[in-house]
Parts: C-alpha cells; structure tokens; sequence
C-alpha cells in the first residue's frame, strides 16, 4: 500500500526521534489536479503523476519521502508512515510490532484519554507505541512524565481521517484549489462525494474492545 519503512533509531541530544516524525528533506510538492472518473462520471482529485498506492478509503492521500533527510518536525507527522502504522499496528516510535504478549492484543499509550465517537466509542489519530518503548517514552515525553495512560485494544477499524478539501479550478485537468484546511471526515457512503474532493493527511481509527493496562514503575 505504501512505500517500506526502514527502522533507522535517530536521537538529539540522547532523545529518540519517533519514527513518525516528519522531516524536511520528506517534504514533497507534489500539484495537484482533478481528472474524470469516466465509470463514475464525476470528478476526483489526483496527483499529475498517479500511483496506486495513493488512494486508500476512497481518497487521495498526502505523500513524504522516507529517506529522513534534512531536519526534523516535532509537530508534523510523515503521512505514509502514520497510515502503515495505523494499517498494521506498528510503534510510533520503533516502528515495531505493538502485540502484547498477553492474549496477542495491541498496546496504546496516552497522554489524555482518547477522543470518542457519538456512540461512545473511542478513537485516535495516533499509533500505538511497543512495550518495549513504553518505559522510554514514559521517561523521556513531558506530557507523559507529567500524565499517562495505558490500554490495550483487541483490534482496529477506519474510522475517519482529517483531510483538506479541494475544488476544480479553471482549465483541463482541472487545476485543484484548496478551500478547507484540515477537517475530519468520517467513512461511509454518506462522505463518499467529499472524500473524491479530500487529500488525506491524518487517519483515525476505532478502538474495539478497549482495556486499561496498568503503567510500568507507577503502580
């Protein structure tokens, strides 16, 4: 679906970096267009340059490099990399496989509990992290020095992505334009139309059977 990730533990001044960092030197500007889905006979929004692993949920998805060059971004996540890792439930930070020894389920820290859906159900926008990245980041993060919590989950689903929406301009291909920034946009036919006009930036996802865990060296 995406490009491979290639684990590569970089740190600043003894802090690891987590993988899903973005850096500079991963930024792509790449244009953008609209182009006639002739089976549909409606518009979507595409790159000059398609490739398939673009779309995923009915949309266009933003690219990054992967090669982790230049410097790094605290705030601003490499896209292709948080969505392999939301797909196949890989640590934030190693890249690593986040299945709990016991009973085969999926570990997630956080900072403050997730957010819910309408009917409750939790959600998140971020990775899971690996038990064998816990304790670092339980030691290293100060958010999660200062607050955390611990769960685990028994499986996943798409939930929604934050995207930002585009409209045809003039011309053929038609030029994209953008005219929202970074909205959510749940799945389901009902967000079908809006999602040929999105560029995914942020997945999220469902949290099914969610328990508490307790937090190593704080109980």
């Amino acid at each position: 679906m995406t490009a491979p990730i290639h684990a590569v533990h970089r740190t600043r001044g003894g802090w690891r970096i987590p993988d899903q960092n973005l850096w500079t030197g991963e930024v792509e500007e790449r244009p953008l267009a609209f182009a006639l889905d002739l089976a549909a006979s409606a518009l979507f929004l595409t790159y000059e340059d398609p490739r398939p692993d673009d779309w995923e949920h009915g949309l266009l998805w933003l690219r990054h490099g992967q090669d982790r060059s230049g410097a790094y971004k605290w705030r601003a996540i490499n896209t292709p990399r948080t969505r392999r890792m939301m797909n196949d439930h890989l640590c934030m930070v190693c890249t690593g496989s986040c299945r709990w020894k016991k009973g085969g389920r999926t570990t997630w820290l956080f900072v403050d509990d997730p957010a819910t859906a309408p009917d409750g159900t939790p959600i998140t926008n971020l990775p899971p992290t690996c038990p064998d990245c816990i304790p670092e980041s339980l030691a290293t993060c100060p958010r999660l020095i200062e607050r955390a919590r611990l769960v685990t989950v028994a499986s996943t689903r798409p939930f929604a992505v934050t995207a930002d929406l585009y409209e045809p301009g003039e011309g053929f291909p038609a030029l994209a334009v953008k005219v929202r920034h970074e909205i959510n946009i749940p799945y389901g036919p009902e967000t079908a139309y809006w999602r040929r006009f999105a560029l995914g930036k942020q997945p999220w996802l469902a949290l099914e059977d969610m328990r508490d865990e307790p937090i190593p060296g704080r109980d």
